[in-house]
């Protein structure tokens, strides 16, 4: 009879935690910052918390059309950030790859994605990253060479996940038929993302 308030409660719990890390907190990105370089684990712990968080980010506003822009844009941003990132430390022929794919893919997604904005549609896309995608790229910087490949393949799995319930909420019911028609084109690129994020983060102990 409770449960479902409950969900909304901790729904919502996380939501603002989202909103809460569009907040600049010079201390606790230091802590972050050291704490990704000393211990993976609390890294992965972070990385983790953030993909909760985003799964629920990615259908606040997102049917509407500034909501979808803004999730669209930085998912790109981060995408393409830490492939770069992937390509000059990962030693791995298959993740430099992989990057590399990303690179590409996000990079068109973004040029499609603003030719559309450009036709009239209203809306701003962020011109930076949010706090949140920001401490997944520091967890990137600061990961030991060892470690490196797995929690970027890791982070790979959740960001689609997220990526792909964005843009399939908004395929489905989306307030802008441009944009949806660019949501329902671009998701079977994320699904193919994601199963080989998914295919590779499994492989790696």
């Amino acid at each position: 009879m409770h449960s479902k308030p409950l969900f909304v409660t901790a729904a919502l719990t996380l939501i603002l935690a989202a909103a809460g890390c569009n907040k600049p907190n010079p201390a606790a990105d230091t802590a972050n910052n050291a704490a990704a370089t000393d211990s993976p684990a609390v890294a992965a712990a972070q990385d983790a918390t953030a993909g909760a968080v985003g799964a629920v980010a990615a259908t606040a506003g997102a049917f509407t059309t500034a909501g979808f822009v803004t999730g669209a844009a930085t998912s790109d941003m981060y995408e393409i950030a830490a492939a770069k990132i992937a390509a000059h430390k990962s030693t791995n022929p298959k993740v430099k790859a992989f990057a590399t794919q990303m690179v590409h893919d996000h990079t068109a997604s973004t040029a499609s994605r603003k030719k559309i904005l450009a036709g009239g549609v209203t809306a701003t896309p962020p011109d930076a990253m949010d706090k949140r995608r920001e401490g997944l790229i520091n967890n990137l910087n600061a990961a030991a060479p060892r470690d490196f490949d797995k929690t970027y393949m890791d982070q790979q799995v959740a960001a689609h996940n997220e990526a792909l319930t964005l843009f399939k909420g908004f395929a489905d019911h989306g307030d802008n038929d441009a944009l949806k028609a660019f949501a329902a084109k671009t998701a079977p690129t994320i699904q193919g993302h994601l199963d080989m994020a998914n295919q590779m983060s499994g492989a790696m102990k």
